[in-house]
């Protein structure tokens, strides 16, 4: 399991305050409006840390859940199965080249 944190007072306005965790629902259509593929995916809200369960179509498209789901307001951290996964932080100085 990899455990990804996120500003959870920023990031799209889905429901609520923000203050509140979004509902399951909620997550599932941002990811439908966003155009991404969920199929073989689970999202469990837990609190204000949302749970990505199962396997995509492909790493990729799980990754971009990841991030999806996590740039919702309300949302602190996401739990998923990412180990092929690759982020990088960006840091000052850093360059494409």
């Amino acid at each position: 399991m990899g455990l990804f944190n996120f500003w959870k007072k920023s990031g799209k306005k889905v429901e609520g305050d923000g203050e509140a965790a979004p509902s399951k629902e909620a997550l599932e259509k941002e990811i439908a409006d966003l155009g991404l593929d969920a199929t073989g995916l689970e999202i469990k809200v837990e609190g204000d840390t949302v749970k990505v369960e199962g396997a995509a179509a492909s790493d990729e498209m799980k990754e971009k859940v990841i991030l999806a789901v996590g740039n919702v307001e309300g949302v602190a951290s996401v739990e998923a199965d990412a180990d092929a996964a690759v982020f990088h932080t960006v840091e000052k100085g850093d360059t494409l080249s």
